[in-house]
């Protein structure tokens, strides 16, 4: 028999079916989302098999919770047993925790072992572009809060949390041209390439860059190579071209 160990997210990115026999590589992360590869031996296995396969001990202490493929989490309790062949699950999260948080995003279901969540989780949950969108917890009534990717959602209130993810969109002003980026952060060279599209690095020219309107963080200042600022609608530039030859 083939000792190999058939690994579930190959298998899955290639369409094939699953093997029949152990042992399987599955994927396990924290709430962090950094998974790696655990070793299971056989193809039904429980809940309280893969927390110890895990080492996430005692596993009384631990909550376990499946990703499906449509990325929705769902709690597998210690004793409820699941097929690794059939059930289309090669991912696990892993919480130190005795309750489970459920939240809506964009408008999915989703069960969580912590009483927060940050921004890139959701959006990696939500199987979206990080840099491209943002994410929103729905303040019922009152205005949408933003969590940044480093920001945390807040899901220990008594009912159920709604978080919805929206593509980035500014217009800002460079060099009196108005123009739409889609990202909250802009790098030295992204806002050189807005004023002059055919800039490249070179030691006869230098690029000079002024802002003002820029949100709290920022409001106003210059930037020099290597450096990121952070954007807002109507924030204004100013990119000048210096000969250095």
């Amino acid at each position: 028999m083939d000792t190999t160990i058939e690994d579930l997210q190959d298998a899955f990115a290639a369409g094939r079916g699953i093997r029949e026999y152990g042992p399987y590589h599955v994927r396990v992360g924290r709430e962090g989302l950094d998974f790696r590869k655990v070793v299971l031996p056989h193809p039904v296995v429980t809940g309280k098999g893969i927390l110890e396969a895990a080492e996430a001990l005692p596993t009384e202490e631990h909550l376990l919770f499946k990703i499906t493929q449509s990325g929705v989490t769902e709690e597998l309790r210690p004793d409820a047993a699941m097929d690794l062949r059939s059930d289309g699950v090669e991912r696990f999260v892993v919480f130190r925790s005795d309750r489970a948080f459920r939240f809506l995003l964009d408008e999915r279901a989703f069960d969580w072992g912590a009483s927060r969540i940050s921004g890139a989780t959701l959006k990696h949950l939500a199987g979206v572009d990080i840099s491209s969108h943002d994410v929103w917890q729905d303040a019922r009534g009152g205005t949408d809060v933003l969590i940044e990717d480093d920001g945390f959602g807040d899901l220990a209130a008594p009912s159920v949390e709604r978080f919805i993810t929206r593509p980035i969109g500014f217009f800002i002003v460079v060099n009196g041209k108005r123009k739409e980026v889609f990202r909250r952060r802009l790098s030295y060279w992204e806002i050189v390439k807005l004023a002059f599209p055919e800039a490249v690095p070179s030691e006869n020219i230098i690029y000079t860059i002024n802002y003002a309107r820029g949100p709290h963080a920022n409001p106003e200042g210059a930037m020099v190579e290597g450096q990121h600022v952070k954007i807002k609608d109507n924030m204004v530039f100013y990119v000048t071209p210096t000969d250095r030859s």
